[in-house]
């Protein structure tokens, strides 16, 4: 029989095996760590880590975790505990993101961990699996997240990128180092000429995207003609952090998150909804898909999810904590 809780992150126990999604928390003897992607909230040090071979090299640029992880490939099946098995595909998050479904018992249980249900830039839609047991985020799992299409976004990004360049500003975007940031600097290179100076961590995290097949053109920000450019004002500027820039030219700040379809950011000039995770309907869409006998539902809007997916005949609840 499988046990599943939350506990700092999704917790499964099956006899004297522990098995954790996305959980640092806890002692690491005897646990199984399941990491979804590469994000820092996300990843563990110490256990018995698996990851997809992306989740794991971001992981060590990134973040410089200091333990090991023992790689599982996209559709790979991997022998985890007496009687447990575990495969892994693409949850359309960002490089290398997946759910993972666990096998044993005679037991399908699918964690989704970060999902995203539509086509980017930089990655696929996420799989659905049928499952007996599905565990699923639901950070936009309400009716009022629910985004415009990605088109639409992407033309107001560049829209307002080449407003700033024709007032002789800069336009710099706060973005996750992992992710959307590559997503806008793809963007740039798809749908314009104009160049692209990143910060660190976000020159950390690309270097590995390309290492994994993604073409993106981008200069880190310490490199002399990086200055240059900054100094001309005849680019655009990413990084996961507001930061003063080695330019005299005037910046203005875009935030870039799924909830900017509602909220304003204290100190932005300008706020844009792209979101590395499937909005309400996306979620909705992906239970549907997947038919699973139980459902839980964690982070976000998950009392409201539960009870949406439970008024369409879903056996649905938030996920307990202990």
């Amino acid at each position: 029989m499988l046990d599943v809780a939350f506990s700092g992150g999704v917790r499964i126990r099956h006899g004297g095996a522990t098995i954790l999604f996305d959980s640092a928390d806890g002692p690491a003897h005897g646990q199984v760590r399941l990491i979804s992607h590469a994000h820092s909230d996300h990843v563990a040090h110490t256990g018995r880590i698996f990851a997809t071979p992306a989740t794991a090299k971001l992981m060590k640029a990134v973040w410089s975790m200091s333990g090991k992880a023992k790689t599982i490939k996209y559709r790979q099946t991997v022998r985890i505990g007496d009687g447990l098995k575990v495969k892994s595909f693409n949850s359309g998050h960002v490089l290398g993101s997946a759910a993972f479904n666990l096998q044993g018992d005679g037991c399908s249980l699918t964690y989704t961990g970060d999902i995203n249900t539509v086509e980017t830039l930089t990655t696929k839609p996420a799989e659905s699996r049928k499952t007996d047991i599905l565990i699923i985020e639901s950070t936009y799992g309400h009716p009022s997240y629910v985004f415009p299409p990605r088109h639409q976004t992407y033309a107001r990004i560049v829209k307002w990128a080449l407003e700033c360049l024709s007032d002789g500003v800069i336009p710099a975007f706060k973005a996750y180092s992992i992710g959307k940031s590559q997503e806008l600097i793809k963007l740039f290179n798809a749908y314009t000429t104009i160049p692209v100076v990143v910060g660190p961590y976000v020159s950390r995290a690309s270097e590995t995207y390309v290492e994994f097949g993604q073409k993106l053109d981008y200069l880190p920000s310490v490199e002399s003609d990086a200055l240059r450019l900054l100094a001309s004002g005849g680019c655009v500027y990413v990084d996961s952090q507001v930061r003063r820039m080695l330019t005299h030219r005037r910046v203005r700040w875009a935030f870039v998150s799924g909830w900017a379809l509602h909220h304003r950011y204290g100190g932005g000039d300008a706020a844009f909804p792209l979101s590395s995770h499937a909005d309400y309907n996306g979620l909705m869409q992906y239970v549907e898909e997947t038919e699973p006998e139980k459902t839980y539902v964690f982070h976000g809007f998950s009392d409201y999810f539960a009870r949406a997916l439970r008024r369409r005949g879903f056996d649905a609840q938030p996920l307990p904590s202990r």
